[in-house]
């Protein structure tokens, strides 16, 4: 999923510490053309296969301020760019993720099932699509949750995270799960990534999602915001992005309750309001 992002805190000894916390975000965030970042849900998976190295690319020629992606664990231990426990609804393969190796999930088709015209396209490591993102857009990983056999969800954090210092883009990532425990495992072993938490069930105030945790940033389904709730993460410190909205109407009611990041599989329709709306 998708994808993003914030987070908060509640009570005021902890809203210090997510004032810091946001700070690494904020310059990622500073450096989009618009008030509101545009992000690629999964790459440009409104015309590509989700979660491919043609979505990716697809994302950044049209201008996405940062692409999406999601992340489990492969048999051997590799992190693998794949949003499902199971192959079978994204990719030609059968079974769990999980239980395949790296070689194994590189031999299955991943275009295909979205359209003929993709045959033949794989499912990409995390470390591929770094390579082609450095320096040229951020990245959000989000860590899936899921049976990972021998490993664990925390397994799954900490080599991500690895791949990221690997590639030296620590300030060029954001990681994000509905996981809590694993994005504080994220914040424990480097305290300059930003993290955020990602959201589905109504709230009034941030410290009711939150619980006290150091996030700086939630990322919620378009269903539980409100303009209420966003000012009062604004207030605190904390960013707010929304997903996923795809329709011109979505778009625009989201902006105008001031969200701070959107998530879409089609990143060129909102880069075209954002265009018209700030010229």
């Amino acid at each position: 999923m998708i994808p993003l992002l914030l987070v908060a805190l509640g009570i005021a000894g902890v809203a210090g510490c997510n004032m810091c916390r946001a700070e690494p975000f904020k310059n990622i965030f500073s450096s989009g053309r618009f008030p509101v970042i545009v992000i690629a849900h999964r790459g440009f998976s409104g015309v590509a296969p989700e979660n491919t190295m043609s979505a990716f690319k697809k994302a950044m020629e049209v201008g996405s301020d940062m692409i999406e992606l999601d992340v489990r664990l492969s048999k051997d231990g590799e992190v693998v760019v794949i949003h499902d426990e199971t192959l079978e609804r994204a990719t030609s393969g059968k079974g769990r993720v999980i239980g395949l190796t790296l070689d194994e999930l590189k031999k299955l088709d991943a275009g295909s099932k979205f359209h003929p015209s993709y045959a033949g396209e794989k499912i990409p490591t995390l470390r591929e699509v770094l390579e082609i993102a450095k320096g040229k857009v951020p990245v959000n990983i989000e860590l899936k949750k899921g049976d990972y056999g021998r490993w664990t969800i925390l397994d799954l954090a900490e080599r991500a995270l690895g791949e990221v210092e690997k590639a030296g883009m620590v300030d060029q990532v954001i990681f994000s799960s509905f996981d809590p425990i694993a994005l504080e495992r994220v914040l424990k072993k480097n305290q300059a990534v930003p993290v955020a938490y990602l959201y589905n069930r109504p709230w009034n105030f941030p410290r009711e999602v939150t619980e006290g945790r150091p996030f700086s940033i939630l990322n919620c389904r378009k269903s539980v915001l409100t303009s209420e709730n966003i000012s009062r993460a604004h207030q605190e410190g904390i960013r707010i992005g929304v997903y996923t909205l795809n329709t011109e109407e979505e778009m625009g009611k989201f902006i105008d309750l001031k969200v701070d990041a959107i998530i879409t599989d089609y990143p060129d329709r909102l880069i075209n309001i954002l265009k018209k709306r700030y010229p």
